[in-house]
């Protein structure tokens, strides 16, 4: 009879500590495949007074699992001065297996408690080796532009257009410079081949060099004038020919038949004066700066002598 109320004693007390604090493991989900994660939880259920410790895991739980993540303890009323204090893991594993997730010692004051272990099953991802759903390549994608690479573009654009138009305005500085002189030359009034000789016959007049004794400097001078004249007028290139040369091609043009024999003299007069050292008379120097005068004067176009 002793020993019956000495285990029910027992009983008693066992009952009154249990339910003092109840610890509790549990894990979800208990399968995983290889890398994915599951939620470990560590419970205890205590009176609010009572000082119950939890066992603090490390980041490996047992081999081939590992604790990625702690989360945050909570607790938990549950009413009748007793609470609840919850701590979570996350937790996963990269091999294959089952795996027991050990029991834990939870203490108190007057007594302390194990939990039962909990196992962890992890698989592999199943390959299907026979699967008939091969998919093509597909093409590359093209990336969307985004502003700030059209901003860019924009800016070496527009960069791109100043450069150019910097170097047009250099270039059609550069060539305006360069040609304007030449254009300007081309568009130069052309002076009539009988109002230079004139003006030229003027000169020589007003200058009279024949009264100073440079008799041959006089005639070179009127001769000259005359050659580039019928150069300028009738296209013979008077400049590069004799004097009997000049007088054979002037014979076939008209506009020289009236003068023909007057230029002959002068020029025969000339060229005795600049090679043989003839020193004419003093009326013949005036007769044939006149002469040379009417040469021009006789010869010029049509219109200018109606004028």
């Amino acid at each position: 009879m002793k020993n019956r109320v000495i285990i029910a004693l027992l009983l008693l007390i066992n009952a009154l500590v249990s339910w003092a604090f109840s610890p509790q493991v549990t894990l979800q989900p208990s399968q995983i495949q290889i890398g994915e994660q599951a939620r470990l939880c560590i419970s205890v259920a205590q009176d609010a007074k009572e000082s119950v410790s939890m066992p603090l895991l490390s980041d490996t739980i047992t081999a081939g699992v590992e604790i990625i993540e702690r989360l945050q303890a909570d607790t938990v009323s549950l009413g009748n001065n007793r609470i609840e204090v919850k701590q979570e893991y996350i937790v996963t594993s990269f091999d294959s297996g089952f795996y027991f997730i050990p029991s834990y010692t939870f203490a108190a004051q007057t007594d302390s408690v194990q939990t039962s272990p909990v196992g962890l099953s992890v698989t592999t991802v199943p390959v299907n080796a026979q699967t008939d759903d091969i998919k093509t390549i597909k093409p590359i994608m093209d990336a969307p532009l985004l502003w700030s690479e059209i901003f860019t573009w924009v800016g070496y654009g527009l960069l791109a257009l100043l450069l150019i138009g910097v170097i047009v305005i250099v270039l059609l500085k550069y060539v305006f410079n360069k040609k304007v002189p030449f254009i300007q030359a081309e568009e130069q009034e052309v002076i009539p081949p009988h109002v230079l000789a004139l003006s030229k016959l003027e000169a020589i007049k007003a200058e009279k060099s024949w009264q100073s004794g440079n008799i041959k400097a006089f005639y070179t001078e009127v001769t000259d004038v005359l050659r580039v004249y019928i150069e300028g007028r009738f296209q013979i290139n008077a400049m590069e020919l004799t004097s009997d040369e000049i007088l054979a091609l002037v014979k076939k043009v008209p506009e020289m038949d009236e003068v023909r024999q007057q230029l002959k003299e002068l020029l025969t007069l000339a060229d005795y004066v600049k090679f043989a050292k003839m020193v004419p008379l003093e009326n013949e120097n005036e007769q044939s700066l006149l002469t040379a005068f009417d040469v021009v004067d006789k010869t010029k176009p049509v219109e200018e002598s109606q004028v």
